[in-house]
């Protein structure tokens, strides 16, 4: 049913949340997860600490997104990293353009005791050219 799921957040917790739902859909429907992790900052490469270890020390973004790469394997998802440097709801809506999407997956936005939907899913439902499931 779902054959291209892209999911992104803009904050942890929602991000967290976002991934889970949509390993959850894309182990139902055999399909790929492409993760999208927009910032709008640039990565600042640590050149020493490469030098000194032979790593490559990861900024907070890319740390998250290897870690949700590596829950998608884990449940033996087929799984593509997408990260960006754009504005989340421009990075979100593009890839799911360019991979053809059924369904688009975002974080509401951190938790809180109202139930409204943050800047950023309201934005990529009003942009979206496939179903957004907002969790």
């Amino acid at each position: 049913m779902f054959e291209n799921v892209v999911v992104g957040g803009t904050d942890p917790e929602s991000a967290a949340r976002a991934v889970r739902k949509a390993i959850e859909v894309v182990r139902a429907s055999g399909g790929t997860l492409h993760l999208v992790m927009a910032t709008r900052r640039r990565r600042r490469v640590a050149v020493a600490y490469e030098r000194r270890t032979g790593g490559v020390d990861l900024d907070p973004t890319e740390s998250l997104l290897a870690e949700f790469e590596r829950l998608a394997t884990r449940e033996s998802v087929r799984v593509q990293a997408h990260p960006l440097f754009s504005d989340p709801v421009e990075g979100i809506t593009k890839v799911a353009v360019a991979e053809d999407a059924d369904l688009i997956v975002v974080g509401s936005g951190p938790p809180s005791r109202s139930r409204r939907v943050t800047a950023v899913p309201r934005a990529v439902m009003d942009l979206a050219n496939c179903a957004v499931l907002v969790v």
